[in-house]
């Protein structure tokens, strides 16, 4: 597909236009991230929209939360109801002059009308249609009424809403993924484009913010294909030539329904508050619908780069947590060690030291997924061990490596540096292996002494993370306790019979 065929032929300005009434779900923050890329991707503008006109559920508490996640994963924007812009404002709320100046346009040229119908007569309408299996339209009682009826009734203070008169033709959504999308003459009726509480309609609203801020493309998800229609008739009746559409597939979950919380988090801020890389998860969003080859591991910059939105699927992309691990994991190995060090520390109890969370940090990282899990992962070595029957068992034969294993800690200094851990253990081994010791009755009693565990990361490590009195507290405890195991139960005297008196 060429750019001119996509109408790159103007300066690219996209928009992501949220509604503030919950937390940004993955789904909406993969739409932001293709509007992005394609922005940056041809030195375009990425446009921040918030589609407030729900005052009932809108919070501007759910606004800065949305451009807090957006900040979060790197999407910067180029005008935005924070940043202010020359086609602002950028906040439905405070558009409500140019609706009502757009719906007067409309009546005045006859594309539109005033209805008076109430709610119960609206649901009466819709029930009979659904109870003769038709589809629920509007029968247009109001789009005969005269001028002097509507400016009579309008006089006497009664409610009315303004409805769109629909083109009773066929409608064609040229979209830039799937080809052209036909909707019937019947898809849609007089649909009502500002409320009788003088709320425009998302469509309207929608139609008239797209205008008004000059975009060129809407690239949003197929759920919207049927708003889309109706806002191609809105731009008909503006007499404005309408942006480019493109609609991607939506994120199901592995059962193929709605992403939902039944399959684990959906919220940007979950994935955030679980330890994800930023430069993780935009990867992996980036991959659900747009064909890359076998590269999948890609930063920021080359996703910029490469972003191809012809190559967008419109099939749905199905969820993988184990694919997105896997992408967090390769994004873990590729941070520089500082920073990896720095993110680990961060997760921990503010009284572990800093040499442990370092040992801890190096420790983990071949197999860390979330930053999320640093907390259980250093309790595994830094919480006192609990030794069951099968430990003390285990320790009880090791009574001399573990005096060895401490003689030589305690010679050394408070903390051990992992390379310092790794050459006594050195030494520990070969003072072993002249005893005949395989390493496994060296090594295995050492880390069940000192963690309480039979597995866990590699021991130096674990020497490292634990300064030098509570690894020397640890095996004495352990020796006790080997000492105590070893040791033959007290024999008991039977207790005296009644014979025994005799």
């Amino acid at each position: 597909m060429s750019e001119r065929t996509m109408g790159l032929d103007s300066r690219v300005r996209v928009r992501f236009a949220p509604s503030p009434t919950g937390e940004l779900h993955v789904g909406s923050a993969r739409t932001a991230l293709f509007n992005w890329l394609f922005a940056r991707r041809h030195g375009g503008v990425f446009v921040l929209r918030s589609e407030d006109t729900d005052a009932a559920r809108s919070s501007r508490r759910y606004e800065e939360a949305i451009l807090e996640d957006l900040r979060w994963l790197g999407l910067d924007w180029d005008e935005g109801p924070d940043r202010g812009g020359p086609y602002g404002p950028y906040r439905q709320s405070e558009r409500l002059e140019a609706y009502r100046a757009a719906a007067a346009q409309l009546l005045a040229a006859g594309y539109a009308y005033h209805c008076f119908c109430d709610q119960e007569r609206l649901e009466e309408l819709r029930a009979r249609q659904r109870a003769a299996g038709a589809p629920p339209r509007y029968d247009r009682r109001c789009a005969t009424l005269s001028q002097v009826e509507v400016e009579r009734r309008l006089a006497a203070g009664e409610p009315a809403a303004v409805r769109l008169r629909a083109p009773g033709r066929e409608t064609v959504v040229d979209d830039l993924l799937r080809g052209p999308v036909r909707f019937g003459p019947d898809a849609f009726g007089d649909f009502i484009i500002v409320r009788s509480d003088g709320v425009a309609g998302y469509n309207f609203a929608a139609a008239v913010d797209d205008r008004d801020m000059a975009i060129t493309h809407v690239i949003r998800g197929d759920d919207h294909l049927a708003n889309t229609a109706r806002q191609l008739a809105v731009f008909t009746a503006l007499g404005v030539r309408p942006p480019a559409y493109a609609h991607h597939g939506m994120i199901h979950d592995p059962g193929g329904g709605r992403l939902s919380k039944r399959y684990g988090a959906t919220a940007v801020r979950e994935f955030r508050e679980a330890g994800y890389l930023p430069e993780a998860m935009v990867n992996y969003l980036a991959l659900l619908s747009w064909s890359h080859g076998d590269d999948e591991v890609l930063d920021r910059d080359r996703l910029v780069r490469e972003f191809d939105l012809a190559r967008l699927s419109p099939s749905a992309a199905t969820f993988d947590q184990a694919k997105l691990d896997w992408l967090q994991h390769e994004h873990v190995m590729a941070l520089d060690f500082a920073e990896h060090r720095r993110r680990f520390a961060e997760r921990l109890p503010a009284t572990v030291a800093p040499q442990a969370a370092a040992a801890l940090a190096a420790a983990y990282q071949p197999s860390l997924v979330a930053y999320g899990d640093a907390p259980a992962l250093a309790a595994a070595v830094l919480d006192p061990p609990r030794l069951d029957a099968a430990a003390r068992r285990l320790l009880t034969d090791a009574q001399v490596q573990l005096v060895e294993a401490r003689r030589r800690r305690e010679r050394g200094p408070d903390w051990l540096e992992p390379e310092a851990a790794r050459e006594m253990l050195a030494g520990y081994r070969a003072w072993g292996k002249e005893r005949g010791l395989a390493a496994r009755d060296l090594l295995m009693p050492l880390r069940v002494a000192l963690t309480g565990r039979e597995h866990g990361p590699e021991l130096h490590f674990v020497l490292a993370a634990l300064e030098r009195r509570e690894t020397l507290a640890r095996l004495d405890h352990a020796l006790a306790t080997a000492a105590d195991e070893a040791r033959p139960p007290v024999a008991t005297r039977p207790s005296p019979t009644a014979g025994d008196h005799l």
